[in-house]
């Protein structure tokens, strides 16, 4: 009989779409002036902008001077269990306080522990596999190694239909996943370097999404012992859906073998802040300002893409070639480097008016960005309806997608975002 693991689980999955959490109520000390001791509530604010803020009634002040520089912008909030605080302070008056923390994280001291759990917010429901709640069976787990470590992610056991039609109806924000960091030699391990390491988790799960995905908390354990504590303000987009390379991805282990080489990639000194800018601008490509800053973010992250391996990684061209190389002919190259196909084809959901006209979605994609940043009657070739704009930036987001996919060795299926496709069609990487 086949075994089913429990699904990881957290308090933290009773919260609602928006609901503060709360870090920690109690007693805690405030350096301003004077001491302020206080009793009141840490918490973490879920909605956009997400923050983590305090709230307190004063019970009274020690009426010593404090030799520190502090003021209202920097004081220091002292609470069990974490290391001292830097905060700003909103309101103050002989009875209340409160205020927000300046750094983008509040921690414990670091420790040796034997796992880490780690809770993330607005991931998409991917697929996984089975795994039990209680009595509930449903697939939701994928697992994948970093180096000397197994990352495991958990789908929240209520992250059904329901709950998503909701995230997405609210523009929401809510704990969606629980993950696992553990060594595959079940060693202690130090919490040193947790930060860096859950940043790349989470540029991977935000390039899956389109959007930013982040993880919020991170709870270190030995012998059962909660012994390290991160919470950490999030990057994240109001949830809802966006097309993207697994949007039709049926098959968990494409997104295991993903997981597993894009944040190796992103651990190389070279690559991985050249990958995370090229993130940002591919995420900034699908979002709703407008078609025209769509489009350019899209040009950015491939002329990016383009320096990046064709003259800093490969050396194929010069520094005084790049330039002196038209953007189109840069993207050919690399494209070409990729194993990336690229032709007429790509103009199939475009009118014969412009298929006439254009040589491949390069070309077309480099002339509507060229069109808004230098808008003249020379080189003018067609009229671009809104239509034929949105089609034009998906031809550009999915070079991206694949440029990046290539780069980190990926060898799987993709969501082709040029066809209508149903929920398991997909296609394998061209290079394959």
């Amino acid at each position: 009989m086949k075994v089913v693991n429990d699904a990881i689980s957290s308090k933290y999955l009773d919260y609602n779409i928006d609901e503060d959490i709360s870090i920690y109520e109690g007693k805690f000390c405030i350096y301003l002036d004077k001491k302020y001791k206080c009793s009141g509530k840490i918490f973490y604010k879920m909605t956009p902008p997400i923050s983590i803020n305090f709230k307190a009634k004063i019970l009274y002040v020690e009426n010593e001077d404090i030799e520190l520089a502090l003021d209202y912008d920097n004081a220091i909030l002292e609470v069990y269990g974490y290391k001292p605080i830097s905060i700003t302070i909103n309101t103050i008056n002989d009875l209340n306080i409160e205020g927000y923390i300046n750094d983008n994280y509040i921690k414990s001291k670091n420790s040796y522990v034997e796992y880490i759990d780690f809770h993330i917010v607005n991931l998409d429901k991917i697929p996984g596999k089975l795994i039990k709640h209680q009595d509930k069976l449903f697939a939701g787990r994928i697992q994948f190694d970093i180096n000397d470590f197994t990352v495991t992610i958990d789908k929240r056991y209520d992250y059904r239909k329901e709950l998503n039609e909701e995230l997405k109806s609210k523009s929401g924000t809510i704990i969606t996943h629980i993950g696992r960091i553990k060594r595959k030699d079940n060693r202690l391990f130090k919490t040193n370097n947790i930060i860096i390491f859950l940043d790349r988790i989470s540029t991977a799960l935000s390039f899956m999404c389109g959007r930013y995905v982040d993880i919020c908390l991170a709870q270190g354990y030995q012998n059962e012992n909660n012994v390290y504590r991160l919470w950490k303000e999030s990057t994240v987009t109001p949830f809802k859906f966006v097309p993207t390379w697994t949007d039709t991805l049926s098959n968990y282990h494409n997104i295991e073998k993903y997981m597993s080489l894009m944040c190796k990639k992103l651990e190389d000194g070279f690559y991985g802040p050249a990958i995370k800018h090229v993130i940002d601008w591919y995420i900034e490509s699908n979002g709703n300002v407008t078609l025209e800053n769509n489009i350019i973010s899209v040009q950015i992250a491939l002329e990016t893409l383009s320096y990046v391996v064709l003259v800093e990684q490969f050396k194929i061209i010069t520094d005084e070639e790049f330039d002196i190389n038209t953007t189109s002919k840069n993207i050919r190259m690399l494209l070409d480097v990729c194993k990336i196909p690229y032709g007429k084809e790509e103009l199939v959901t475009l009118g014969n008016h412009i298929k006439t006209k254009f040589d491949d979605g390069v070309d077309l994609v480099t002339y509507f960005r060229n069109k808004i940043v230098h808008p003249s009657q020379k080189g003018y070739r067609v009229v671009l309806s809104v239509e034929d704009m949105w089609n034009t930036i998906q031809i550009g987001t999915r070079y991206i997608e694949l440029i990046l996919l290539a780069i980190i060795g990926y060898r799987g299926e993709y969501s082709n975002r040029l066809k209508d496709r149903w929920y398991g069609e997909v296609e394998v990487v061209p290079w394959n």
